[in-house]
């Protein structure tokens, strides 16, 4: 939600914002039908998207009318944005078998904690007002804009080992175990209840 209300905060004619988990997907598909462009802003989970979009997307029937649009934004936790690769190629088949028009795939990695931060992504955040405004005057992703957000596709080595190190010395969970704490989780965070 954070990702769709930044997208739309400058826009002239803002877009309409429907949330999938909200609502009866079947009667969801149906209201969209008539609209020219559905956009998907979803969180990314380990390669796939989550399970309610993917029921909604079961209810989705292919258009007749070849001048509609389907473009997809993606918000996950990883840092490198070849994560999203999988899916992007699914999107894009998922389109032409119902006939849209495919206007791309949006992906931002490092974004996990922007629901407890989200003043730590204020940068994120104005990308995905630029990215929304120059959508409303262009019908399109700016491609400048995209190539920012989906920095780095690959970390590199040196990255890597700095990572390495940073987690080595525990300093990545800092703001985790925070959270754990305030909610009376953290003498649980290494529990194991499915094995």
């Amino acid at each position: 939600m954070f990702f769709a209300r930044e997208f739309v905060r400058n826009m002239e004619n803002p877009c309409e914002i429907q949330c999938v988990a909200n609502q009866d997907a079947k009667e969801l598909a149906q209201y969209i039908k008539p609209f020219d462009t559905v956009l998907f802003i979803l969180p990314l989970y380990i390669h796939a998207m989550p399970g309610i979009l993917m029921d909604f997307i079961e209810f989705l029937e292919p258009t007749k009318d070849k001048s509609k649009s389907m473009g997809f934004i993606v918000q996950a936790g990883f840092i490198e944005t070849s994560q999203e690769r999988f899916l992007k190629a699914y999107f894009e088949g998922l389109t032409a078998r119902l006939n849209y028009r495919y206007l791309g795939t949006v992906a931002k990695g490092e974004a996990a904690g922007i629901y407890m931060y989200p003043k730590m992504f204020k940068k994120v955040f104005r990308q995905l007002n630029r990215l929304g405004v120059e959508f409303e005057r262009n019908h399109a992703f700016d491609r400048d804009i995209v190539k920012k957000m989906e920095k780095p596709y690959k970390l590199s080595k040196p990255m890597l080992i700095l990572l390495t190190i940073v987690d080595k010395f525990g300093l990545a969970n800092i703001g985790w175990h925070k959270k754990l704490k305030e909610n009376n989780a953290f003498d649980k965070r290494l529990e194991k209840p499915f094995l």
